[in-house]
């Protein structure tokens, strides 16, 4: 019966998980200055829109200094993608999370969970 109900978990479970996305999810940018930027992607596959407010964070998960998004908050189309730039300054090597957490409208309208996706990415000066 437990293995019966393991496989039946799994079964049900399998299928493709949809939620928001960011791309890239990590990457290494080099720099030959004290200022990078990233071209970020945010992703909605649910069939309505979606606001995400976006947050910079260092290494440790707490707020990264000098580094800016170019929106904190972004609404993404139903099966779109929203572009969105994040810069900033890097005296020397870095490592800093984007994340985007799902949000709700002023309507209170959109998210019914609130998820959040990050990525992770390397800044290295030269």
């Amino acid at each position: 019966m437990r293995i019966l109900l393991i496989f039946a978990t799994g079964f049900f479970c399998a299928g493709g998980a949809w939620a928001q996305a960011l791309s890239p999810m990590k990457g290494d940018v080099t720099t030959y200055t004290d200022r990078f930027a990233l071209n970020l992607k945010a992703y909605n596959p649910y069939a309505t829109a979606q606001r995400f407010t976006v947050r910079i964070l260092n290494e440790d998960r707490g707020p990264a200094r000098g580094v800016t998004a170019t929106t904190p908050v972004i609404v993404v189309p139903p099966g779109e993608a929203a572009g969105f730039y994040v810069w900033g300054e890097s005296p020397g090597d870095r490592r800093i999370l984007v994340c985007l957490m799902s949000d709700y409208f002023a309507t209170g309208e959109g998210a019914k969970m609130r998820g959040e996706v990050c990525g992770k990415y390397n800044i290295t000066c030269r």
